[in-house]
Formats: C-alpha cells, sequence, structure tokens
C-alpha cells in the first residue's frame, strides 16, 4: 500500500488493490502478486502505464524473489532499501524514466541473478559492489549514461548469458576476463568510448549469439577462424570503428548468421564469395571501407547472396569496388529496402529486373561509371524514397516512368549525359523535397509541372543544361524552397514577378543566360537571400536599391550584363570583395573602389533653374550627411574581412578597432544618463537600456547592454558576445550595431553593446505576462516563433565555421519585433567551437564549470561535459515545451516530476489537454487540433530533451518539421486559431 501511495495509476491497473482484511492474505489476489503462503515473493507490473516514483518500503518485502516494474513511467531513483531482499532474484526495472546512480546496497544480492535496468536515466558508475553478484545470468544497463570501465569482475560470473552495456559512456578495453563466460549468448558493448584492440580469445566463445562491438574507437584485425569458433552467431556488428585487415572467409560457415554489419572502418580485400550461402541474412552492410573487386569472380558474394530470401539492407557503397555488376543482381531478396552501390568504380548498365524490388525505400548508384539509359521499369519502384544516380555516363532520355514513384522526396540525376525533354511526369512527385538534374544535356523548356510542386523545399537545380524557352511563372509555386539553381542554360525572356513568392529563397544562380530586361521589384521581398548570381545575361535598367536592404546578403554577382545608372552605396555594395560589377558600361557613382564615372548632372533650363538646383541639393545633403555617414560607416564595419580589423592594446585583452564607434558620452545621452526610465532589463552581468541616438535629423531606436564589470565574468561574457556577434548575421539573431569600450565620468571602465531595439520585448513576459492586459499568443504564433529559433540555432550549428553554441537558450533571451518575428540575443556565454570539439565533448569535461541557467541546462553538462550544440539543443527543447504550456521549468506546477520534460512526458499523449497553455485555442475541435499539432511539437520538444546527446534531433530535422507543422496549421486551423 505504500508502494501504490508513492504512484498514480492512470489506468486503473491497481484497481483490485484494497484495504487488507485482518483475517485473510487478500492481497496474494492483487494483480501482479504473487504469494507463497502469506507473504509475498514476486511483484510483477509491466507495461501498466504507473507514473511516480518507487517507494523504499518495497524493501520490508524480505521475501521478494522477483521485482519487475519494467516499461512504465517510473521516476526517481532506485530505492538502496532494495538491498533488504535478501533472496531477490530477478530485479527489472527497465524502461522507465528513474534517474541517479546504481545503489551499492544492490551488491549484498547475493542471490541476483537478473539485474536490467535498461533505457532509463542512470549515470555514474557501475559499484564494486557487485563484485559480490556471481549468480548473474543477466547483466543489462543499455542506454544509461553510465561511464568508467568494465569491472573485471565480471569474469567471476561465470552464469552470465546476457551482458549489454550499450549506449552508454564506458570507456578503457574490454577485458579479456570476459572470455570467462564461457554460457555467454548476447555480448553488446556499442555505443561507448571503448578503445584499443579485442582480444582474441573472446572470438572463441562458443556460446555467443550476438557480438556487438559497433560504435566505438577499437582497432585491430577479425582472427580469420572466427566462423568456425563461433558457431551460433547470430548478429555481429562491428560498424564504425577502425578495424582492418580482410572480411574472415569463415563468416561464410556460420549456418544461423542473420546480419553481418561492418560499414565505417577499414576493411580491404575481396568479400569472402559464400558470404550469404546459409540463406540466412537479413543485413549485410559493407560500406565505406576499403574492400575490393576487380575481376568479375569477385563478384561472387552476389550470387551466394542471392539465397538469402530474407536480405532487407544491403550497403556496399565507398569501396573500391570496379568492373561490372553481374546479372545476378536482380536475383537478390524481393524484401530488400536498402541497396547501395554508390561510390564505386563499377561500370556496365543497370542490370535488367531492377523493378521487381518493390519494397525498395533507398537506390544508390551514385559515383561510379555506370553507362547505358535509365531502364523505364525502374518506375516500378512505387516506394522509393531516394533514387541517387548522379555522377555515372548515363544517356538517353528521362523515363517518364519516374512520375510513378509517387514517394519519391529526393532525385538526384546530376552529371550524366541524358538529353532530351525534362519529362512533365516528374510534376506528380508530389512528395519531392530535392531535385538535382544539373550537368546533362536536357533541352527544351522547363515544364510548367516541375516549378509547380510545392514540396520542394531542399533544392531546384537544372543547371549546366540547354534549357530554353521562358523560366515558367509557376516558379512561384516554391514558396518553401532554398535553393534555384537555373545557370549556364539558354533561358530567355524576363525573370517572372511571381519568384517573388519564394520568400524561403536563401540562393538564387541564374547566371550564364539570355534573361532580359530589368530585375522585377517583386524580387525585393527575398529578404533572406545568401547568393544572388545574374551575371552573363542581358538585364538593363537601373540595379534595384531593394538589394541594399538585404542583410544576409553576401555574394552579388552583376556582372556581364547591361545594367546603367547610379551604383546603390549602402549595404552590400560597400563591401568590394562580395560584389561583382565588371562589364556593365553604363553605370556610374558608387563606392570609389568600383572606379565607375560619376553620375552626370541633370540638364538645366536657365541659371535661375541652376541655382534653385544647387540650393535644394544643398539643403537635402546637410540635411541627411550624417545619416548617409552613418549608414554607409555601419555597413562598411559589418563586412570588413578579419585581415582588415586592427586591434589596439587593452592591458591583458584586446578589443577591435572596429567596435570603437561611439562614446560613454553619446551613449549617457541616448539613455538619458541611464535613466531609471529607460531600463528595460537586467542580467547576469548587467542591464539594459532603451536609448535613440540621432543621426542628422533621424533617430534610431537602440537597446544598451551596459556590462556591470564588477561582477565575475562580466569581460569574459563581453568579449565572448564581441567575438560571436562580430562573425554572424542572421535575420532571426538580435543586431549588433556597434560597441563601446571607453571610460565614464569618474574614469572607470565602462563596456556596453549597442544593440537593435526589438519593439515587443521578450518572449518571457509574453508567455508568463504580469498583466491580464497583454495579448495572448495563438498557436500559429508560437509555432512561428519556435520555428524563428531553431533556424537561428540551425545558423549558429551549422551554416558558419566555427560554429557558434549560445549556451543560453531561454525565453527571456528571445526578443519579439513589430511582426512577432522573434530573434535570438544574449550571446555572453557563446562558445565558439571547432568540429574535432563536437564530436570529442562527449568524452572530454570542462573546466569552465556550468554555464548556462538551471531548468534549461542539459544534464550531461552537470557531469563535466564539455560545450555543445546537443547542449543548445537541449535547451530548445525544454523551450519549445515552455511555449505550448506556459510553465516555467522552475515552475511550482510542475510538482514531483522534476523537470519540465519530465512534466510533459508524463501527460504525453493522453493528457497533453491538462498541460496545455489554452489560451492559444479559440474554438474548433480541440481534441483535433492536440493529436495534429501539439502532440507532434510535444514529441519534437521531448526528443530533443532525451538525456543522451547523440539521441537529440539536429536543428536541421526540427527545422523542417516545425515548418510542415507551422504551414499545416496556417492552412488548416486559420478558422479556428486565434490571428
Amino acid at each position: 500500500m505504500a508502494f501504490k501511495s508513492s504512484i498514480k495509476d492512470p489506468l486503473g491497473a491497481l484497481s483490485s488493490w484494497s484495504a487488507i482484511s485482518n483475517s485473510t492474505n487478500s492481497f496474494c489476489g492483487w494483480r501482479g502478486v504473487t504469494c507463497s503462503g502469506c507473504v509475498v515473493t514476486a511483484l510483477c507490473l509491466r507495461r501498466l502505464g504507473l507514473v511516480g516514483t518507487i517507494s523504499q518500503d518495497l524493501g520490508n518485502l524480505t521475501h521478494l524473489r522477483v521485482l519487475d516494474l519494467s516499461n512504465n513511467k517510473l521516476e526517481g531513483a532506485i530505492p538502496p532499501s532494495l538491498a533488504n531482499c535478501f533472496v531477490l532474484q530477478k530485479l527489472n526495472l527497465s524502461t522507465n524514466s528513474l534517474s541517479g546512480t546504481i545503489p551499492s546496497s544492490l551488491g549484498h544480492l547475493s542471490k541476483l541473478a537478473v539485474f536490467s535496468i535498461e533505457s532509463n536515466n542512470i549515470s555514474g558508475s557501475i559499484p564494486s559492489s557487485f563484485a559480490n553478484l556471481t549468480a548473474l545470468t543477466t547483466f543489462s544497463i543499455f542506454h544509461n549514461s553510465i561511464q568508467g570501465k568494465i569491472p573485471l569482475w565480471l569474469g567471476n560470473c561465470t552464469g552470465l548469458t546476457n551482458f549489454n552495456i550499450e549506449e552508454n559512456l564506458m570507456s578503457g578495453h574490454v577485458p579479456s576476463v570476459l572470455s570467462k563466460l564461457t554460457y555467454l549468448q548476447k555480448f553488446g558493448v556499442a555505443g561507448n568510448i571503448l578503445e584499443g584492440t579485442i582480444h582474441p580469445s573472446l572470438f572463441n566463445m562458443s556460446s555467443l549469439e550476438v557480438f556487438n562491438v559497433g560504435n566505438n574507437k577499437l582497432s585491430g584485425s577479425l582472427p580469420p577462424d572466427m566462423g568456425f569458433t563461433l558457431p551460433k552467431l547470430r548478429d555481429f556488428s562491428a560498424f564504425n570503428n577502425t578495424f582492418e585487415g580482410p572480411i574472415p572467409d569463415s563468416l561464410s560457415n556460420i549456418s544461423v548468421l542473420e546480419r553481418l554489419v561492418l560499414f565505417e572502418n577499414s576493411f580491404g580485400g575481396r568479400i569472402p564469395p559464400s558470404i550469404g550461402i546459409n540463406g540466412l541474412l537479413k543485413a549485410f552492410d559493407v560500406g565505406n571501407n576499403e574492400v575490393e573487386a576487380t575481376a568479375p569472380r569477385d563478384w561472387d558474394f552476389i550470387t551466394s547472396l542471392a539465397n538469402s530470401s530474407n536480405l532487407i539492407s544491403f550497403d556496399v557503397s565507398d569501396n573500391n569496388l570496379s568492373s561490372t555488376l553481374p546479372n545476378t543482381v536482380a536475383n537478390l531478396s524481393q524484401e530488400l529496402e536498402t541497396m547501395k552501390f554508390g561510390g564505386n568504380q563499377i561500370d556496365g548498365h543497370i542490370p535488367a529486373g531492377i523493378g521487381r524490388y518493390y519494397k525498395l525505400t533507398e537506390l544508390v548508384l551514385a559515383d561510379n561509371l555506370f553507362t547505358g539509359t535509365i531502364p523505364s521499369d525502374i518506375g516500378k519502384l512505387s516506394g522509393l524514397q531516394e533514387l541517387w544516380l548522379e555522377q555515372n555516363a548515363f544517356y538517353g532520355e528521362i523515363p517518364l516512368s519516374l512520375g510513378n514513384m509517387t514517394q519519391l522526396n529526393l532525385l538526384s540525376l546530376s552529371a550524366n549525359n541524358l538529353d532530351g525533354r525534362i519529362p512533365a511526369t516528374i510534376g506528380k512527385l508530389s512528395m519531392l523535397a530535392f531535385i538535382d538534374l544539373s550537368n546533362n544535356l536536357l533541352s527544351g523548356q522547363i515544364p510548367q509541372e516541375i516549378v509547380s510542386i510545392s514540396s520542394l523545399t531542399q533544392s531546384f537545380d537544372l543547371s549546366k543544361n540547354a534549357l530554353s524557352g521562358p523560366i515558367p511563372p509557376q516558379v512561384g509555386h516554391l514558396v518553401n524552397l532554398g535553393i534555384i539553381d537555373l545557370s549556364s542554360n539558354k533561358l530567355s525572356g524576363e525573370i517572372p514577378s511571381t519568384l517573388g513568392n519564394c520568400i524561403e529563397l536563401r540562393f538564387l544562380y541564374l547566371q550564364d543566360n539570355l534573361l532580359r530586361a530589368q530585375i522585377p521589384n517583386d524580387l525585393g521581398a527575398l529578404k533572406g537571400l545568401e547568393v544572388l548570381d545574374l551575371s552573363n545575361n542581358k538585364f538593363s535598367g537601373p540595379i534595384p536599391e531593394f538589394l541594399e536592404n538585404f542583410l544576409l546578403l553576401s555574394s552579388l554577382n552583376l556582372s556581364f550584363n547591361q545594367f546603367s545608372g547610379p551604383v546603390p552605396n549602402k549595404g552590400i555594395f560597400f563591401n568590394e570583395s562580395s560584389v561583382s560589377l565588371a562589364s556593365n558600361g553604363a553605370l556610374c557613382g558608387g563606392p570609389p573602389f568600383y572606379h565607375f564615372p560619376e553620375c552626370p548632372s541633370p540638364v538645366h533650363d536657365s541659371p535661375s533653374r541652376h541655382q534653385l538646383m544647387h540650393t535644394l541639393i544643398f539643403t537635402v545633403v546637410g540635411a541627411f550627411s550624417f545619416v548617409i555617414i552613418c549608414i554607409v560607416t555601419c555597413y562598411y564595419v559589418k563586412n570588413l574581412k578579419p585581415s582588415q580589423v586592427g586591434y589596439r592594446d587593452q592591458g591583458s585583452t584586446f578589443i577591435p578597432v572596429m567596435y570603437q564607434r561611439i562614446t560613454y558620452t553619446e551613449l549617457s545621452t541616448a539613455t538619458d544618463s541611464f535613466s531609471a526610465e529607460n531600463l528595460i532589463g537586467r542580467g547576469n552581468f548587467g542591464s539594459v537600456y532603451k536609448g535613440t541616438l540621432f543621426c542628422g535629423v533621424n533617430s534610431i531606436n537602440v537597446a544598451v547592454k551596459v556590462l556591470d564589470l564588477q561582477q565575475r565574468g562580466a569581460s569574459q561574457s563581453f568579449m565572448s558576445e564581441c567575438n560571436a556577434l562580430k562573425r554572424i548575421q542572421h535575420r532571426k539573431l538580435v543586431k549588433v550595431i556597434t560597441v563601446c569600450d571607453s571610460l565614464d565620468r569618474n574614469g572607470d571602465e565602462f563596456k556596453a553593446l549597442v544593440l537593435e531595439f526589438v519593439s515587443n520585448g521578450s518572449l518571457d513576459k509574453w508567455l508568463h505576462p504580469s498583466t491580464e492586459r497583454m495579448d495572448k499568443l495563438s498557436l500559429v504564433q508560437r509555432l512561428s516563433i519556435a520555428l524563428d529559433v531553431a533556424e537561428a540555432l540551425e545558423y549558429l550549428h551549422h551554416c558558419i565555421n566555427p560554429s557558434i553554441v549560445h549556451c543560453d537558450i531561454k525565453p527571456s533571451n528571445i526578443l519579439l519585433d513589430e511582426d512577432m518575428t522573434a530573434h535570438v540575443g544574449d550571446f555572453g556565454l557563446a562558445k565558439i567551437i571547432n568540429a574535432e570539439a563536437s564530436r570529442q565533448c562527449f568524452g572530454g569535461t570542462s573546466s569552465i564549470g556550468i554555464k548556462g541557467t538551471i531548468g534549461y541546462l542539459a544534464p550531461e553538462y552537470g557531469m563535466g561535459s564539455g560545450i555543445s550544440i546537443e547542449g543548445d539543443i537541449f535547451s530548445y527543447g525544454v523551450l519549445l515545451l515552455e511555449i505550448l504550456t506556459a510553465r516555467r521549468p522552475t515552475d511550482a506546477s510542475i510538482h514531483d516530476a522534476i523537470s519540465l520534460p519530465k512534466f510533459v512526458e508524463m501527460a504525453y499523449p493522453d493528457k497533453l489537454l491538462e498541460i496545455m497553455d489554452t489560451k492559444m485555442l479559440h474554438n474548433g475541435n480541440t481534441q483535433d487540433i492536440i493529436e495534429m499539432y501539439l502532440a507532434p511539437v510535444s514529441r519534437l520538444g521531448l526528443a530533443c530533451c532525451r538525456d543522451s546527446p547523440r539521441q537529440r534531433p539536429k536543428m536541421s530535422e526540427v527545422v523542417k518539421e516545425l515548418s510542415e507543422l507551422k504551414e499545416a496549421c496556417a492552412h488548416k486551423l486559420s478558422p479556428f486559431v486565434e490571428p
């Protein structure tokens, strides 16, 4: 009853548990309870949806032999009192959310045979007291965060049959004493940080059925006779290590082998010709090695694999395979879902019969020497999702039958010799996100059907062909597309104005065509453009002024056209290395480094008119000269190369000269002497004031972040933010205008950042308003804000090198502008990391201490792990759940759930409505909204908050999923969700 009182029972599984009668042992009839006489000997409550903690009072069941609470939602620590259950033989607490460490007291359970805590959040190390558990048959700590070395005392557990420490943080070597476990059937150490070689004696354990050492740092070679010493082996996985040498021929001797997974190593030689002779293989993955095939007989392994009628995965990509594929490829299992031959030197034709693999989802033949035509029966692969045929020598026309692959989301046919027209049937591929037909001999017009595929989000590349005619106006349907490349064709006519609808466009390449006329003003909507290349066309007219305002534009090529008139004098045009305007003979003006002639003065009709015009120009110049100077200076500063930036001595640090653009006096004036009325926030290292800077007759509102230099770490925070902000430029990040590093009126050191003022304040104030008068955030707005933040983090993590880790993602650091677009700010804790540091962070430690905000910190930081982008992803997951629930991670309403992610996980999916912020819902079917939108977003947030950093999704995956949900929400729920 004490156990029942500490948990919740949402499914009513324990309804039979009621008050105990004084005269009977009625509890022996309760669900899950087994008795012997009048004492409880077993408590088995698997898969009952139980929530809560495990009561310490279970330790009073001193006759308990079996305790199985697996597959529930239990939290908290493993009770040390279980050590009082002296006769306990089986302890199964797997697949819960338990945390803390393994109690060392459990080492006193000398009769314990089964110990399973897999799939929890347990940390720490394996207690040395477990050396007493010599009766163990199963030891499984799979999928936790346990660290340390594999204990040598395990060699004394001679009855052990199942040893599984996969997906932890174990390090060191694999000890040879494990070879004493003569009854061992499963040996799983994958997904750790183990290194060195595996002692040959471990390959003599004839009882082994599963041998999984993948995803470590192990090296050495495999014993040539392992197929004879491991006759019962069903699963051998050694992927993602540094093994070398040949794949043993003796593996063909294992009659029960089902999985052979060796990808990402350095295995060489030929693939054993009889590797699939047993007929039971389901997975054969040896991709990304150095195996060879130079003669027809080296392909005999294909013939033997044809015996495996249940083969699902086949991967020999990225090796040294050459010669021609044997026709026996068409005899492989019809159960195949993955077939990969890419990255070799295979020639000849695609074997006939490729269309028989109707379950295939991924076909990779790219980067080989294939020739001939693409067979039309490839269109029979109706379930195919990815087709990679690029970088071969295919010729002929693209088969019309490709239009039958309605599940296809990636199509890559580039760098071949394909000719003829692009078939309009490709327009039927309504799930296509990526298409690349570049570097071929395709001709004719671009079918309007292909530019109407609204699912395209990643890339649309038809470059380096012989396409002609106009760009179809239907290109405006590609509203979510990031890259359009139509360069190096024979396209003519004007740029369609509908291209301005593609507001997510980041890269637009139209160079080397026959396009003409002026650039349409509608392209001014493409404010996210990073690269624009219109060179080598016949464009005319003025250079559009809107290009000055494209803040993310880093490369602009307008050369070899017929542009005329003045060159803009702001924005990217003030960065000589980023703009090319060559061979546009009628241009004039602009920054002096272009060396264009001055623009001619307008013709005047009379002296009085000339005098009037002179006066007007003088007046205008006098009024706005400071504005022009400020803007040009700002853009010049932002686009300086590192080599152009000077440094001056500041004691023990160096401050970039580029930041010395404003004085203390100017900031004091702008903020009314830093008055309390202008104070808009306080942070860890200082205060933020609203201010107004004047440039001539114009003014601009700014946010001035004044560092409190008395605070420990404030100067380091200042430098961190400077180093981060000078490298980044993204519309979803708060923009830095300038920096003040000066002395105040008292002669004391003064440091401040001058930032863009974002008018609608922080997300924190919207989620947790101090007054009911604030507007409510709708569901669509919340999804948009979440997507904005995700895009900013994707940029920081993956779009700049080296990457930047923000380290303090939380609502108070997310600012909303007048359009409710979110901007990520406060880079005071940001860390610049390189790729190697990111890869090593899981095994390293940090000496800088925990930085960030409690409740948003990733759990690995508390164990000394280094800063990583995965830490930002965890913080983002907490933020996402806070956006949905309007509950802070430290909110009292979370009660004993410990954390906000655990609180949401306990309610997911059936009780989400109870914890969601109902203010974002207006009317309509609330349950439908929960299932279609809130449940998927909650699931995404929980995925970001997984305890294992390796299991968290990348921000690019988050952006993709949220983009789809936001679009669906905006279209389907607009009548039911507040605008």
